[in-house]
């Protein structure tokens, strides 16, 4: 009975305990930019990355073999390796263009890291002849968790 007792009293203590959730923490993309060169001869995606008091970094990817369309960036350190990202369209569906997204992955010396993303619509890397240029926001926020 007494085993019966202190089980019961544990489970509902485990039970009353609220349950927490990750927290996220805001990062900064400032100075974002992405093209194809005029005559298909390369592509430049760059920006700053600023997680308050943590990092702060500069991110960028430049080609030479890039057409029209902007790359698939796989995962591509930053200046300070402990920010890695990635940038790619997503497939499309059927009478749609698909959504272009960044994923950034910030990992300190500590371990505890943090990643996130940012989606734009096809609209904001319009198609012009012969070269892709992103008009969207230059900067905005990414929330990481």
């Amino acid at each position: 009975m007494k085993y019966f007792a202190v089980l019961t009293t544990l489970l509902l203590g485990a039970t009353a305990t609220p349950v927490r959730q990750r927290q996220t923490t805001q990062a900064k993309i400032s100075g974002f930019s992405a093209s194809t060169n005029t005559n298909g001869d390369g592509a430049t995606i760059g920006y700053n990355f600023e997680i308050a008091g943590l990092v702060s970094t500069h991110c960028g990817y430049s080609d030479e073999i890039s057409e029209s369309k902007l790359p698939n960036v796989q995962q591509t350190l930053c200046d300070d390796p402990a920010v890695r990202w990635q940038f790619r369209q997503d497939p499309s569906l059927p009478g749609t263009q698909g959504r272009y997204r960044i994923v950034v992955i910030y990992t300190p010396t500590s371990g505890a890291g943090a990643a996130g993303f940012h989606e734009w619509a096809a609209s904001d890397f319009p198609l012009d002849t012969d070269e892709t240029v992103y008009q969207g926001a230059s900067d905005f926020i990414v929330d990481m968790a």
